[in-house]
């Protein structure tokens, strides 16, 4: 079998030269800070068990909805990335 001319060769660059591969990750990548991914979510479990508590009308479910409402809408508004 004979060699290819240079002009067809196939050229691989050195890894230094291309540099790492960064697989996708969640968060910077995407510009979501963790409390805020964390925080969302709380605030409408917050407001689920608040609307559970009008139409059951539990304590638990007021102190419940009450405190995960709290805690989402804190974790939401400080936005800090961790």
């Amino acid at each position: 079998m004979t060699r290819l001319p240079p002009e067809r060769r196939e050229v691989y660059p050195s890894k230094r030269a291309a540099g790492r591969r960064r697989s996708t990750t969640f968060g910077p990548g995407l510009n979501i800070s963790v409390p805020i991914s964390f925080g969302l979510p709380l605030i409408v479990v917050g407001i689920a068990l608040l609307a559970a508590a009008l139409n059951a009308g539990g304590v638990v479910f007021w102190v419940a909805g009450g405190l995960t409402l709290v805690l989402g809408l804190a974790l939401f508004a400080s936005g800090k990335r961790l």
